[in-house]
């Protein structure tokens, strides 16, 4: 923005009713807001016209600004400065005046230098205003902190806690809701887990936040397979089929709800990944291992140890120790 070169010496007297007869305004110095400038109401360029500013050392070793503009703001700025040399330019932003230097030449080929006695601070927040007077809608202040390492460690601390806690729930009712069986979907889970950090580990993955809030998910998710396994192999043993028949048509009637529960949900992981950002990312990767670790483990895992036990569970003939069914033909 221009300065108001004839009535600049009355920024200090003049109210800003006046001001605006003349198409002026009254804007206060960015650094001292008792200092005052009256500049023309319509500006020369504005920050969609700058590509960018930069702090840079003139000859004398002194912080200056290097800015460009783009073709349009070029050529306005050229014929502005070729009329105006001797005069001010204001540079505003949220109607504060960041700096006033003098315009000692022409300034075309759309760059130039802005110099004024800036200290090296002082040049870069004048280089940053600038390129934030690029931004279409105003930028407000509502809040600044000061984030330590602290904050980390206590969410990572946090995120560990509930993941040890989910595990130990999870595990505990599993025992006492199907009995062995239980245990051994239970064994089925950790090895998932081991088998999620195993994979990350292997391609050097980072454990975010996210990501462990993706394996906190995956151990509920990664437990549901056996329920619907264990519930399957129930219901047969109610309706009178043998240890061998309830388990091979449990897995076989348990295989296209787990399938399709599964897959669902890890084209919900694929879409996240694709389209998200980086936490998201994390979240999305780690559920992603945990679902394929978890059919592994699963419909394979468990079924091979059912295949290994089978006889001591035959012999045994405690349905309500291996599966937890209180009655049964």
């Amino acid at each position: 923005m221009s300065i108001d070169e004839k009535r600049a010496d009355q920024a200090n007297t003049m109210s800003e009713d006046e001001a605006a007869s003349y198409g002026d305004v009254i804007l206060p110095d960015s650094k001292t807001p008792n200092v005052k400038y009256i500049v023309k109401s319509v500006p020369i360029l504005d920050g969609s016209m700058l590509t960018d500013a930069k702090v840079g050392f003139s000859n004398m070793n002194q912080p200056v600004i290097n800015f460009t503009l783009n073709s349009e703001g070029a050529k306005i700025f050229g014929d502005y400065t070729a009329k105006n040399v001797g005069n001010h330019l204001a540079i505003v932003l949220d109607n504060k005046v960041y700096s006033a230097p003098v315009i000692r030449e022409r300034i075309g080929g759309g760059s130039g230098q802005i110099s004024g006695g800036f200290t090296v601070k002082e040049a870069h927040d004048v280089a940053i205003a600038l390129r934030s007077g690029a931004l279409l809608a105003p930028v407000k202040l509502l809040e600044q902190r000061s984030v330590g390492p602290s904050l980390g460690a206590d969410s990572i601390k946090a995120s560990m806690l509930a993941l040890i806690t989910g595990f130990v729930l999870v595990f505990v009712f599993m025992i006492l809701y199907y009995g062995m069986a239980g245990l051994i979907a239970d064994i089925a889970l950790l090895v998932n887990l081991f088998l999620v950090i195993s994979i990350m580990a292997l391609f050097g993955a980072t454990l975010t936040l996210p990501g462990m809030a993706g394996i906190v998910l995956t151990v509920g998710m990664a437990v549901d397979a056996n329920v619907i396994i264990n519930e399957r192999i129930r219901e047969l043993f109610r309706e009178g089929k043998t240890v061998a028949q309830a388990v091979e048509k449990g897995y076989a009637n348990a295989m296209s709800a787990i399938l399709d529960a599964n897959i669902t949900t890890l084209i919900a992981a694929v879409v996240l990944y694709a389209y998200g950002t980086g936490p998201i990312k994390g979240f999305a990767v780690t559920m992603s291992i945990g679902i394929l670790a978890s059919m592994l483990t699963a419909i394979l895992g468990t079924h091979g140890i059912y295949q290994w036990i089978m006889p001591y569970i035959e012999r045994s003939k405690r349905l309500s120790f291996w599966f937890g069914v209180k009655r049964g033909k």
